[in-house]
Protein backbone atom coordinates (compact mmCIF):
# COMPACT_ATOMS: atom_id res chain seq x y z
CA UNK A 1 0.00 0.00 0.00
CA UNK A 2 3.01 2.23 0.50
CA UNK A 3 3.21 2.49 -3.29
CA UNK A 4 -0.07 4.40 -3.25
CA UNK A 5 1.58 6.97 -1.08
CA UNK A 6 4.69 7.04 -3.25
CA UNK A 7 2.36 7.90 -6.10
CA UNK A 8 1.80 11.21 -4.37
CA UNK A 9 5.53 11.84 -4.37
CA UNK A 10 5.87 10.84 -8.01
CA UNK A 11 2.78 12.65 -9.17
CA UNK A 12 2.72 15.91 -7.26
CA UNK A 13 6.26 16.62 -6.12
CA UNK A 14 8.28 18.91 -8.36
CA UNK A 15 11.59 17.82 -6.86
CA UNK A 16 12.14 15.29 -9.64
CA UNK A 17 11.87 18.10 -12.18
CA UNK A 18 14.18 20.27 -10.10
CA UNK A 19 16.88 17.62 -10.15
CA UNK A 20 16.68 17.00 -13.89
CA UNK A 21 16.12 20.52 -15.27
CA UNK A 22 19.38 22.53 -15.36
CA UNK A 23 17.82 25.97 -14.81
CA UNK A 24 18.06 28.12 -11.68
CA UNK A 25 16.00 31.13 -10.64
CA UNK A 26 18.20 33.82 -9.00
CA UNK A 27 15.34 36.27 -8.27
CA UNK A 28 11.64 36.16 -7.43
CA UNK A 29 9.49 36.27 -10.58
CA UNK A 30 5.91 37.57 -10.33
CA UNK A 31 3.29 36.92 -13.01
CA UNK A 32 -0.12 38.59 -12.78
CA UNK A 33 -2.68 40.19 -15.11
CA UNK A 34 -0.41 40.23 -18.15
CA UNK A 35 2.51 41.65 -16.19
CA UNK A 36 5.88 40.02 -15.46
CA UNK A 37 8.12 41.38 -12.71
CA UNK A 38 11.55 40.46 -11.37
CA UNK A 39 11.99 41.33 -7.70
CA UNK A 40 15.18 42.15 -5.83
CA UNK A 41 15.17 42.71 -2.06
CA UNK A 42 11.37 42.55 -2.02
CA UNK A 43 10.91 45.27 -4.64
CA UNK A 44 10.23 45.12 -8.41
CA UNK A 45 13.53 45.69 -10.20
CA UNK A 46 12.30 44.86 -13.71
CA UNK A 47 8.69 45.12 -14.89
CA UNK A 48 7.22 44.15 -18.25
CA UNK A 49 3.67 45.48 -18.22
CA UNK A 50 0.59 44.24 -20.06
CA UNK A 51 1.49 46.44 -23.04
CA UNK A 52 5.06 45.06 -23.13
CA UNK A 53 6.59 48.27 -21.89
CA UNK A 54 9.78 47.64 -19.91
CA UNK A 55 10.63 49.44 -16.66
CA UNK A 56 13.84 49.21 -14.64
CA UNK A 57 13.59 50.72 -11.15
CA UNK A 58 10.40 52.41 -12.30
CA UNK A 59 11.99 54.07 -15.32
CA UNK A 60 10.61 53.17 -18.74
CA UNK A 61 13.04 52.04 -21.41
CA UNK A 62 12.79 53.53 -24.87
CA UNK A 63 12.52 50.49 -27.15
CA UNK A 64 12.41 50.18 -30.91
CA UNK A 65 9.93 47.96 -32.74
CA UNK A 66 12.26 44.96 -32.90
CA UNK A 67 13.03 45.17 -29.19
CA UNK A 68 9.35 45.44 -28.26
CA UNK A 69 8.49 42.46 -30.42
CA UNK A 70 11.17 40.40 -28.66
CA UNK A 71 9.92 41.55 -25.25
CA UNK A 72 6.35 40.59 -26.15
CA UNK A 73 7.36 37.09 -27.23
CA UNK A 74 9.45 36.57 -24.12
CA UNK A 75 6.79 37.89 -21.74
CA UNK A 76 4.14 35.68 -23.33
CA UNK A 77 6.37 32.64 -22.86
CA UNK A 78 7.02 33.42 -19.20
CA UNK A 79 3.29 33.90 -18.55
CA UNK A 80 2.44 30.68 -20.35
CA UNK A 81 4.99 28.28 -18.92
CA UNK A 82 5.91 29.33 -15.37
CA UNK A 83 2.39 28.99 -13.90
CA UNK A 84 2.39 25.41 -15.18
CA UNK A 85 4.66 24.64 -12.21
CA UNK A 86 1.72 25.23 -9.90
CA UNK A 87 -0.56 23.42 -12.34
CA UNK A 88 1.50 20.27 -11.88
CA UNK A 89 0.39 20.17 -8.24
CA UNK A 90 -3.23 20.11 -9.43
CA UNK A 91 -2.48 17.35 -11.91
CA UNK A 92 -0.60 15.31 -9.35
CA UNK A 93 -3.35 15.71 -6.80
CA UNK A 94 -6.00 14.63 -9.31
CA UNK A 95 -4.05 11.56 -10.40
CA UNK A 96 -3.22 10.47 -6.85
CA UNK A 97 -6.85 10.98 -5.88
CA UNK A 98 -7.95 8.92 -8.87
CA UNK A 99 -5.77 6.00 -7.78
CA UNK A 100 -7.23 6.09 -4.27
CA UNK A 101 -10.74 6.41 -5.67
CA UNK A 102 -10.29 3.27 -7.74
CA UNK A 103 -8.97 1.39 -4.71
CA UNK A 104 -11.84 2.47 -2.47
CA UNK A 105 -14.47 1.62 -5.09
CA UNK A 106 -12.94 -1.78 -5.77
CA UNK A 107 -13.36 -2.52 -2.05
CA UNK A 108 -16.78 -0.92 -1.85
CA UNK A 109 -15.59 1.16 1.07
CA UNK A 110 -15.10 4.77 0.05
CA UNK A 111 -15.59 5.96 3.62
CA UNK A 112 -12.47 4.04 4.72
CA UNK A 113 -10.34 6.25 2.48
CA UNK A 114 -12.11 9.57 3.07
CA UNK A 115 -9.31 10.86 5.30
CA UNK A 116 -6.69 9.87 2.73
CA UNK A 117 -8.55 11.76 0.01
CA UNK A 118 -8.77 14.79 2.29
CA UNK A 119 -5.02 14.64 2.96
CA UNK A 120 -4.20 14.32 -0.75
CA UNK A 121 -6.28 17.42 -1.46
CA UNK A 122 -4.74 19.27 1.48
CA UNK A 123 -1.16 18.53 0.47
CA UNK A 124 -1.86 19.29 -3.18
CA UNK A 125 -3.26 22.68 -2.23
CA UNK A 126 -0.27 23.36 0.03
CA UNK A 127 2.12 22.56 -2.82
CA UNK A 128 0.23 24.87 -5.17
CA UNK A 129 0.09 27.63 -2.54
CA UNK A 130 3.89 27.80 -2.52
CA UNK A 131 3.59 29.53 -5.90
CA UNK A 132 1.00 32.18 -4.99
CA UNK A 133 1.17 35.18 -2.67
CA UNK A 134 -1.60 36.79 -0.63
CA UNK A 135 -2.53 38.98 -3.63
CA UNK A 136 -3.17 35.94 -5.80
CA UNK A 137 -0.10 36.60 -7.94
CA UNK A 138 1.88 33.67 -9.25
CA UNK A 139 5.37 33.86 -7.76
CA UNK A 140 8.34 31.74 -8.74
CA UNK A 141 10.51 32.18 -5.64
CA UNK A 142 14.25 32.72 -5.97
CA UNK A 143 16.22 29.49 -5.58
CA UNK A 144 13.03 27.50 -6.09
CA UNK A 145 14.73 24.31 -7.18
CA UNK A 146 17.43 24.41 -4.52
CA UNK A 147 14.67 24.72 -1.89
CA UNK A 148 12.79 21.83 -3.47
CA UNK A 149 15.79 19.62 -2.85
CA UNK A 150 16.00 20.63 0.81
CA UNK A 151 13.16 22.30 2.71
CA UNK A 152 10.31 21.36 0.35
CA UNK A 153 11.53 17.78 0.07
CA UNK A 154 11.58 17.44 3.87
CA UNK A 155 8.05 18.80 4.13
CA UNK A 156 6.84 16.43 1.44
CA UNK A 157 8.47 13.40 3.04
CA UNK A 158 6.66 14.20 6.29
CA UNK A 159 3.39 14.44 4.39
CA UNK A 160 4.09 11.12 2.70
CA UNK A 161 4.61 9.42 6.06
CA UNK A 162 1.22 10.61 7.26
CA UNK A 163 -0.42 9.54 4.02
CA UNK A 164 1.24 6.15 4.31
CA UNK A 165 -0.22 5.56 7.76
CA UNK A 166 -3.70 6.70 6.74
CA UNK A 167 -3.64 4.71 3.48
CA UNK A 168 -2.68 1.52 5.27
CA UNK A 169 -5.31 2.15 7.94
CA UNK A 170 -7.95 2.66 5.25
CA UNK A 171 -7.01 -0.51 3.43
CA UNK A 172 -7.05 -2.71 6.52
CA UNK A 173 -10.29 -1.13 7.70
CA UNK A 174 -11.98 -1.98 4.40
CA UNK A 175 -10.61 -5.54 4.30
CA UNK A 176 -11.38 -6.13 7.98
CA UNK A 177 -14.98 -5.11 7.42
CA UNK A 178 -15.22 -7.67 4.62
CA UNK A 179 -13.86 -10.35 6.96
CA UNK A 180 -16.26 -9.38 9.74
CA UNK A 181 -19.15 -9.61 7.34
CA UNK A 182 -18.01 -13.06 6.28
CA UNK A 183 -17.35 -11.95 2.70
CA UNK A 184 -13.72 -13.13 2.74
CA UNK A 185 -11.43 -15.23 4.93
CA UNK A 186 -7.82 -14.50 5.88
CA UNK A 187 -6.38 -16.27 2.83
CA UNK A 188 -8.72 -14.40 0.52
CA UNK A 189 -7.85 -11.14 2.24
CA UNK A 190 -4.15 -11.74 1.63
CA UNK A 191 -4.87 -12.57 -2.00
CA UNK A 192 -6.98 -9.46 -2.45
CA UNK A 193 -4.30 -7.36 -0.80
CA UNK A 194 -1.73 -8.73 -3.26
CA UNK A 195 -4.02 -8.03 -6.23
CA UNK A 196 -4.57 -4.48 -5.04
CA UNK A 197 -0.83 -3.89 -4.71
CA UNK A 198 -0.31 -5.09 -8.29
CA UNK A 199 -3.13 -2.92 -9.61
CA UNK A 200 -1.90 0.10 -7.70
CA UNK A 201 1.66 -0.43 -8.94
CA UNK A 202 0.41 -0.46 -12.53
CA UNK A 203 -1.64 2.70 -11.98
CA UNK A 204 1.31 4.48 -10.36
CA UNK A 205 3.63 3.51 -13.19
CA UNK A 206 1.16 4.77 -15.78
CA UNK A 207 0.55 8.10 -14.05
CA UNK A 208 4.23 8.56 -13.24
CA UNK A 209 5.05 8.33 -16.94
CA UNK A 210 2.40 10.94 -17.67
CA UNK A 211 3.85 13.31 -15.09
CA UNK A 212 7.42 12.65 -16.22
CA UNK A 213 6.45 13.54 -19.78
CA UNK A 214 4.76 16.73 -18.58
CA UNK A 215 7.79 17.62 -16.46
CA UNK A 216 10.19 17.06 -19.34
CA UNK A 217 8.08 19.18 -21.65
CA UNK A 218 7.92 21.99 -19.10
CA UNK A 219 11.66 21.78 -18.52
CA UNK A 220 12.30 22.08 -22.25
CA UNK A 221 10.05 25.14 -22.37
CA UNK A 222 11.83 26.83 -19.46
CA UNK A 223 15.24 26.05 -20.95
CA UNK A 224 13.94 27.72 -24.10
CA UNK A 225 12.97 30.78 -22.04
CA UNK A 226 16.48 30.93 -20.57
CA UNK A 227 17.99 30.93 -24.05
CA UNK A 228 15.45 33.48 -25.22
CA UNK A 229 16.38 35.67 -22.25
CA UNK A 230 20.02 35.63 -23.35
CA UNK A 231 18.98 36.74 -26.82
CA UNK A 232 16.78 39.46 -25.33
CA UNK A 233 19.72 40.75 -23.31
CA UNK A 234 21.74 41.02 -26.49
CA UNK A 235 18.99 43.18 -27.98
CA UNK A 236 18.48 45.18 -24.79
CA UNK A 237 21.81 45.44 -22.91
CA UNK A 238 20.16 47.17 -19.92
CA UNK A 239 18.62 43.80 -18.99
CA UNK A 240 21.91 41.91 -18.63
CA UNK A 241 22.22 42.44 -14.88
CA UNK A 242 18.61 41.46 -14.12
CA UNK A 243 18.24 37.75 -14.69
CA UNK A 244 15.17 35.58 -14.51
CA UNK A 245 17.00 32.35 -15.28
CA UNK A 246 20.52 30.96 -15.20
CA UNK A 247 21.83 27.79 -16.81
Amino acid sequence: MKKVVLAGLLLSSSSVWAQSCPVSVPNDIHVNDGKVSVYEAGKPKLVIDENNNVFIDGKKLDLNAMQQQAVAAYSNGVQKFLPQMAGMADTGMALASDVMDQVSKSLGSEESFAKVQTLIKQYGEQAKAKFYNEKGEFVMPANTFENMDTQWQTEFEQAMKQLSVESMAGLFSALSNEMKNGEINLTEMQSKFSELKTNISEQVQKHSKEMAAQSNQLCTSVEGLAKEENQLQQLIPQLKDIKMFEQ
